[in-house]
This record gives structure tokens, sequence and C-alpha cells, in this order.
């Protein structure tokens, strides 16, 4: 059975594991393509500011200040809940699926290749009971990589054939089980979707930047090509779904 290939729009972390917990199918392999505790910490960012990112401290007018004081009886504050992010909450939802979800940390392109190398079978475990199924196919294992150009960046296998190898590898890990595959990256704030995949990396591994005083002057000596043109050997580019 040839698995799904999708590459979907970046997605900040809180984003990601929302739309895992709500969307996806079960068991579901996550490869972080970063170390844990920088995850981690992107991820509290995330869940800190969802709207944005922080803003500067500026000096407050009056306007800014209330009319009244807040009612304790009315204020949402009141009430805890309302005030944390629904990936806090210890929900029965989000206890009775995260028994099928593995998370998998990756700090380097070779941890990332050895691991999917030899990428364990999906659980037996069987899904949630009375659980919906928004589209045909959702209903197989699914292994969602998540910053895997990133990884590849400033590295030696920064290239198509560093990409490639690393997608192909990929790919064959998912046709093995017929499992789903699901590849995007991190989002920034105020990054615009379009630009990784209009980005261009050499063709070949341990080329050399020119060097240059300007953003038009420096780049990679040789041919280039757009990172969406790799991943569109493989993989069909879908729509974000947060």
């Amino acid at each position: 059975m040839s698995p799904s290939l999708i590459a979907l729009p970046p997605a900040l972390p809180a984003e990601l594991l929302t739309w895992i917990l709500n969307h996806t199918a079960y068991p579901t392999t996550v490869l972080i393509c970063k170390p844990r505790a920088a995850f981690l910490e992107s991820l509290l960012a995330s869940i800190s500011s969802p709207d944005g990112p922080p803003a500067p401290n500026s000096p407050t007018s009056d306007d800014d200040l209330p009319s009244s004081p807040p009612n304790p009886t009315t204020d949402d504050t009141s009430d805890p809940s309302r005030s944390k992010h629904p990936l806090l909450l210890k929900t029965l939802h989000q206890i009775s699926v995260s028994r099928h979800i593995s998370l998998i940390y990756i700090p380097t392109v070779s941890h990332y290749r050895a691991y999917v190398s030899v990428l364990p079978q999906p659980s037996k475990v069987s899904a949630p009971p009375n659980r919906t199924w928004e589209k045909k196919g959702d209903k197989k294992a699914r292994l969602i990589v998540y910053g895997l150009v990133e990884l590849h960046r400033n590295t030696s296998e920064w290239s198509a054939q560093g990409l490639g190898r690393s997608l192909a590898g990929l790919v064959e890990a998912g046709s093995r089980d017929g499992r789903g595959v699901v590849c995007l990256e991190e989002g920034m704030w105020e990054q615009n979707d379009e630009d990784l995949e209009d980005e261009g990396v050499p063709m070949l591994n341990g080329s050399v930047r020119r060097g240059g005083l300007g953003d038009e002057d420096s780049g990679w000596s040789g041919r280039t090509v757009e990172v969406g043109r790799i991943f569109a050997k493989w993989f069909k580019f879908g729509k974000a779904e947060w």
C-alpha cells in the first residue's frame, strides 16, 4: 500500500500539537527535528502568545486604563480554566489519545537518517473509541516530521542532494508500513509561508557560498533549486488546518 505524502505550511508548536490531537490518525509518530529543550521553549512561547509575539513595553496612557475595576464575579479571569491554553487542560480527550502519540526528538541529520532507517513498527494499540474521520485515508498510521528543512540548514547536507536523500529515506520508511507521511516546518512570527518553498539551495553537498555586501551579491556558487521543487518530487502540498 503506497503511503499518502503531504507537505503542509509551517505551524507553531502549539498549532502542531493541537492539530495532531484533533485531526490526525492513530497511532501517530512525530519526529521533532530539534533538541527537546529547544522545542519545549518554542512551545511555551507559542502557548503564552498564541496571537503573536510579545509586544514591547510601552508607556501606558490614560486612555488605556479601564473605566472601572473588573468585576470579580463576571471577569473571565475568575475562572482559571478560561485563561489557560487548551493544551494545558487535561481533558479526557487528551488523556485518551496521548498513549497513541509518540514524540521523538532528532537533534541532527545523522540522528534523523539513522532513526528513519530502522523506524519501529506502528503501535498495535487500537484507536480511541468513537473516533470520527474527516477525510478518506485518515485511518492510516501517520508519521509526522516537524522541521526537517531547518535541520539541514547550516550543515554540509544543506543542498538538493542532502534534502533529497533525507526525503527519499522518509518515503521509503512510510511505504514499509503503509503510513501516511506529513512534513512541515516550524512557523515563525511574521513569516511568509511562501518564503521557504521559494528558497534556493545548492544542487550538491559542499557547495560554497559567495561573499557579498548585500543580499543580491551573496548566494551559492553554481546552480540552485527551490526547496518546494525538491518536495514536489514525492509530496503533494496541502493547506493549513490551523
